[in-house]
């Protein structure tokens, strides 16, 4: 007998995009659920949402978990940039769980998004060294030519 998973939960009948605020489970940490498409019609609606908590008193964590998104845009990206701004100006950081689905995680890491912000962190708060990330790797550092420089002219 072949168990396969059940679809992620989409958004009620008529709607395109459905936003939930929970709580984080830690003083100072906001977890913002995102579920169906985020594109130019519904971004504002998240745009709304993500500022309103960003503003909030002792903020110092905001997790956008698009792990249920089924399509993210150009518009979508936007707002998660606008987001991480607001988040940095007062001092607070802003993550980013995609759950590993490409389809949300590829315009991230196209637009550049996902070299600026924590994306999937393998810890819930990664302690140190800055963001990390599910972007592809660094490429090696090429070692300094030995060869003589040629004369072009004599």
């Amino acid at each position: 007998m072949l168990h396969t998973p059940a679809p992620p939960a989409a958004p009620e009948t008529g709607q395109l995009l459905s936003v939930t605020v929970v709580p984080g489970g830690r003083p100072g940490r906001v977890v913002v659920e995102v579920i169906g498409e985020v594109d130019a019609y519904t971004a504002p609606a998240l745009d709304v949402c993500l500022h309103s908590q960003a503003r909030q008193r002792g903020v110092r964590v905001l997790v956008v978990d698009l792990s249920r998104v089924t399509f993210i845009g150009a518009a979508g990206v936007t707002v998660l940039a606008q987001a991480d701004r607001r988040c940095r100006m007062r001092g607070a950081r802003l993550v980013v769980h995609t759950g590993g689905r490409r389809r949300v995680l590829r315009p991230l890491q196209l637009t550049g998004f996902a070299d600026r912000v924590a994306i999937d962190p393998s810890e819930p708060e990664p302690q140190g060294s800055g963001p990390q990330t599910a972007a592809r790797p660094r490429p090696r550092q090429r070692r300094a030519s030995t060869r003589r420089p040629r004369r072009v002219c004599r």
